[in-house]
């Protein structure tokens, strides 16, 4: 039982956590809450549950990839370069979710207003979503490859099915025991392949056959065309926030440099990368590099360890698809209706859409799906980063009765974002730039909220009164109890309505019921 006692102002407050919303958020993750500081997670449980996505198969692929666009040194010289600027934007990301405690959606109202704002859980839930059709799919062709029976529709079937109760899990429960017991798996296993690989063919691979590939792209630098291939993966930085925002302050600084830093995409990319690289150029298929090309390189080199890395290393990077697909889809969707899909109804929902979209045969589109991406994604962090540049001492308004429905910042989206797509379909009439899109997108998008942030364009509303603020000294530690739902949440999220007396949490501030029905008396 929780201690509830009224102060001056009126509000029902407690030092103590809600146990209904405890027990609650275990599932629900704080999808549509601030995160308390009573439930930031231990470093090596961030760590853990975000770790998995360094397995992605997708990055050993994009590797190979890299080094057929520009050849094998000027690969090695990008991913250099997508480290280190990833690094740079990663520690970004953190700061602000770890001392507020907001996932990418939140942070982002500020800009884009309370409705605009839903275009973050958007983007990144679709993009996780096809992720995690392409990470399926790689199991599934390890699996029909190695026992060479059935259609592989049924194997993507058998996929969806047995990875589903794997899907359940989040970062409070036990994501971070599943990615810390597979990792060893992960690892050793990639390097291995590289080592047999290695060993089979003497040392000597068809490196030749890259520089050969490489000469009939696009006239752009080779280390410009993978630095641009990998803004298709900007979607990462919305994600970090979604994960970071569980963190405990005092481990900032790890964060920012080990789990969300160099650390973590010296791994991801560049040691996934130079596996890509290293496996297709020891199979001495570099002409022809494909997804399941990179996956058939590691099952005929180590065979049945083989397939049991590739299917550790995509239950690894699926659950985290899964993970965050599902706290964005279901906070996009909790910006129009009032009764929202729980997190575990929409890992159902997903694992439906991603049987659905395996038989269409993500491989054929992977490119077209990449380029897009990297332009929608790429404004929507641009425009973030540079709000953070221009305001770093700003806190974050994010309660939806003190913000516009539409911000301008997503406006400067809608812009920067049709030029990119526009210019992405204009490979023959302009193919440089064409080639260059999700980088014109990003300078575009910079320049025209520098514009908008001068001329004093905001999506937040005239200040008023703050009668929750005002009257709570401490907005961490204490709680107060929501008049619409009567569940008691840190004060940091609660607000009351412009006309009425109510106080609400944040979920209640965005139902779309009349405020003044809402209002209870007190």
């Amino acid at each position: 039982m929780i201690n509830i006692r009224s102060n001056p102002a009126g509000l029902r407050t407690s030092l103590e956590d809600d146990p209904r919303v405890v027990e609650e958020q275990i599932t629900e993750e704080y999808t549509n809450h601030v995160v308390p500081k009573s439930a930031r997670k231990s470093r090596s449980q961030v760590l853990g549950s975000w770790s998995g996505i360094t397995s992605a198969m997708a990055f050993v692929y994009y590797g190979a990839l890299a080094a057929v666009l520009a050849g094998v040194q000027q690969a090695i010289i990008g991913l250099v370069l997508v480290v280190i600027c990833y690094s740079l934007l990663g520690s970004y990301s953190v700061r602000d979710a770890v001392r507020w405690g907001l996932n990418s959606t939140l942070l982002s109202r500020r800009l884009f207003g309370h409705k605009g704002a839903a275009i973050a859980p958007l983007l990144v839930g679709l993009s996780l979503v096809y992720y995690a059709v392409f990470e399926g799919t790689i199991v599934a062709v390890a699996l029909q490859s190695y026992f060479n029976v059935w259609d592989i529709r049924v194997w993507y079937a058998i996929v969806v099915v047995g990875m589903l109760p794997l899907m359940l899990g989040g970062m409070q429960t036990w994501l971070s025991k599943l990615n810390w017991v597979s990792l060893p798996i992960y690892f050793f296993g990639v390097t291995a392949a590289v080592l047999f690989a290695g060993m089979q063919v003497g040392w000597v691979g068809d490196w030749s056959a890259f520089s050969a590939a490489a000469s009939s792209t696009p006239a752009i630098p080779g280390w410009l065309t993978v630095f641009v291939l990998y803004m298709g993966i900007f979607v990462l930085f919305p994600e970090t926030q979604d994960a970071a925002r569980f963190a405990k302050e005092r481990d900032l600084k790890f964060h920012q440099n080990v789990t969300f830093g160099w650390a973590f995409y010296g791994v991801a990319y560049l040691f996934n990368g130079l596996v890509g690289i290293a496996i297709v150029g020891f199979a001495g298929s570099s002409d022809e590099v494909s997804e399941s090309g990179v996956v058939q390189g590691i099952i005929d080199t180590l065979g049945l360890v083989g397939l049991i890395v590739i299917v550790v290393s995509q239950i690894r990077i699926n659950s985290a698809n899964f993970y965050f697909a599902s706290v964005n889809l279901e906070r996009f969707v909790g910006h129009f209706t009032k009764r929202g899909i729980s997190r575990k109804a929409w890992v159902v929902l997903i694992s439906l859409v991603v049987f659905v979209l395996m038989l269409t045969n993500v491989f054929s589109y992977i490119s077209v799906a990449l380029a897009w991406q990297a332009v929608l994604i790429v404004t929507l962090v641009g425009i973030m980063a540079t709000h953070s540049a221009l305001n770093p001492r700003q806190a974050p308004e994010f309660r939806t009765h003190r913000l516009k429905a539409v911000g301008p910042g997503f406006m400067v989206w809608i812009v920067s974002s049709g030029v990119g797509i526009v210019l992405l379909q204009l490979p023959a009439q302009a193919p440089v730039l064409s080639a260059l899109a999700p980088m014109i997108s990003l300078g575009l998008a910079v320049l025209l909220y520098i514009a908008v942030h001068l001329a004093g364009g905001s999506a937040v509303k005239e200040r008023r009164a703050d009668p929750v603020r005002d009257s709570v000294e401490d907005l961490w530690n204490v709680r107060v109890e929501c008049d619409s739902c009567e569940r008691s949440y840190v004060a940091q999220e609660m607000d009351v309505p412009e006309q009425g007396q109510s106080v609400q949490c944040l979920a209640c501030q965005e139902s779309k019921r009349d405020l003044e029905d809402a209002a209870l008396p007190r």
